[in-house]
């Protein structure tokens, strides 16, 4: 294994469910430095990878139903309460396609205990109904986290922090929000991988970033990338996981001779098909000495070895707590700095970055993107605020979110915004309870798949739910076997106003035999199978 000025990373790649995963070492060329209008220290770095051998297995959990306690629903405009128990509950997580909701939380149950607990609208935010928990060997279900996967139905990716006294990390596959109880590939309950990390001592940070599956992803069944920071003989290291083939799972993963902090967060660009993650880290000589690493890479279409690409670093540095979100070419990274929350952007797909402090006296950001709009949640003086930027985070607004002063618990995952909404821990009534709020009012649209339809070749009818008008819509309707003429057929849709519908059509289109359909059109993606005969498509 090589070295670079003492720092010693390591990357490595499994296919399948058990697989051969490669060491890493990642050699740095020169840094270059940008000193922007904060007075703040950005570094970009390159990074190149090697390989070593590794092993783990998978196996399916089962889920059992959890009672809360009843609550009132009404419209989000206004502080509402969504997990109110008898226990503590904290640390909710939120993802949202703008109609459906999840949330997760922990129920806390003391020092020996923490269960997970779900709930979710499929109204805006309207209604709320409970979902069933999960069984498994862990004492301590916390930290979860959830993303959505950008496919019809809301399906949505999750997981939560190995518990070290068992070993394992669990990668939850939830198919539809429209029956979040659905099984995926299964009759029992959500899918849910158990990877064996039992040669990891500790365990700090978890994230997910949800994907589209289909054409677009490297990998027929991927859904996104599960990322965990934990401790092992390497030293502190950050894990990769992601579902392949079948009941395949694919993982790689970076170690560092340097000191990784307690955050790690990641997200996926859908239009670009570039990841991003972003972490603490500190003490690795002639490179950082406090700060935020921040890399990327390209998910490339069909290649489950798309982890090979390369990886352009920055760090940030005296950064602090990041949390990143991506979408539309851009990417937002909002940390803490000193006293303030400062937000490194990019407008260039990642190749350069730039900061702006956002906030003062602030702790705890999380931020979501709806097209040009940022939304930035933290906590300042135990009370939840947002700025919003809606001019892609050149300037910014400052709002009060919670409307009990005072009453917002200020640890790490407290608070936590997806979409427009925002969620946090409250304890106005005595005890820990998950509320949510509007973050901004924010105008935006909901381009999805509402049906579609076989005959004389394929057309698929595509509604703007949201508020605002979509523009510029790319589509694309892509055969898998079965057709010798007209196997992909794409176009944009130029404008397509809130509340109205369109259809997309392919052109003409002959063959026979059994075929495979995608659909994509702007983020949303649907898969069909069917019959080709002739000029018709057929069993759709």
């Amino acid at each position: 294994m090589t070295k670079k000025r003492n720092f010693n990373m390591k990357k490595v790649i499994m296919l399948g469910v058990v697989m051969m995963l490669c060491l890493t070492a990642i050699q740095f060329g020169t840094a270059s430095e940008e000193i922007n209008e904060n007075d703040l220290t950005i570094k970009k770095l390159n990074s190149v990878r090697q390989h070593r051998e590794v092993s783990l297995k998978s196996e399916k959990l089962t889920k059992e139903k959890h009672i809360q306690n009843d609550y009132n629903s009404i419209a989000i405009n206004g502080n509402m309460p969504i997990m109110i128990t008898e226990s503590d509950c904290q640390n909710p997580v939120i993802a949202t396609d703008g109609n459906n909701i999840l949330v997760m939380a922990e129920e806390y149950q003391g020092s020996m205990s923490s269960d997970l607990i779900m709930t979710y609208s499929s109204d805006a935010g309207n209604t709320w109904s409970d979902l069933s928990g999960f069984i498994t060997e862990d004492i301590f279900e916390e930290k979860a986290s959830i993303d959505y996967c950008h496919n019809g139905e809301f399906q949505a990716y999750g997981t939560y922090l190995p518990d070290p006294m068992v070993g394992t990390l669990s990668l939850i596959h939830f198919p539809s929000m429209i029956d979040p109880e659905m099984a995926y590939k299964d009759s029992e309950g959500w899918t849910m991988w158990s990877l064996d990390l039992s040669t990891f001592n500790d365990f700090y940070s978890i994230d997910v970033a949800g994907y589209p599956h289909g054409s677009i992803a490297p990998a027929p069944d991927f859904h996104g990338v599960v990322t965990v920071i934990g401790n092992n003989e390497d030293g502190e290291t950050i894990e990769n996981f992601y579902e392949t083939e079948g009941n395949g799972i694919g993982a790689c993963f970076l170690s560092f001779v340097g000191d990784l902090g307690d955050k790690i967060s990641i997200d996926i660009d859908i239009s670009t098909a570039t990841y991003y993650e972003a972490m603490e880290l500190s003490n690795e000589p002639d490179m950082i000495e406090d700060g935020v690493f921040l890399e990327s890479c390209w998910v490339e279409p069909g290649n489950e070895n798309w982890w090979e690409n390369d990886w352009p670093v920055f760090i940030f540095e005296g950064a602090h707590n990041p949390d990143i979100v991506a979408g539309g070419g851009s990417c937002y990274c909002v940390c803490e700095v000193g006293n303030d929350i400062v937000c490194y952007y990019s407008n260039d797909n990642g190749a350069n970055f730039q900061s702006k402090t956002i906030a003062s006296n602030g702790k705890y950001p999380a931020v979501s993107i709806i097209d040009n709009t940022v939304i930035c949640s933290f906590t300042r003086d135990n009370n939840i605020f947002t700025v919003v930027s809606k001019d892609n985070g050149n300037t910014w607004e400052e709002t009060k979110i919670n409307d009990v002063s005072g009453s917002a618990i200020e640890q790490m995952q407290c608070t936590d915004v997806s979409g427009s909404n925002v969620v946090w821990t409250d304890d106005r009534n005595g005890n820990y309870g998950v509320y949510i709020s509007s973050a901004a009012e924010v105008e935006f649209p909901i381009v999805e798949i509402q049906s579609i339809s076989g005959g004389f070749g394929l057309s698929a009818n595509i509604i703007n739910s949201g508020t605002a008008d979509a523009n510029d819509i790319d589509w694309s309707i892509a055969f898998d076997g079965g057709v010798f003429i007209g196997g992909e057929t794409s176009g944009t849709i130029q404008t397509l106003a809130a509340g109205e519908s369109t259809t997309v059509k392919t052109g003409l289109v002959f063959g026979v035999g059994k075929t495979d359909i995608t659909i994509s059109v702007g983020s949303a993606s649907e898969q069909r199978s069917g019959n080709v005969f002739l000029f018709f498509v057929l069993g759709i």
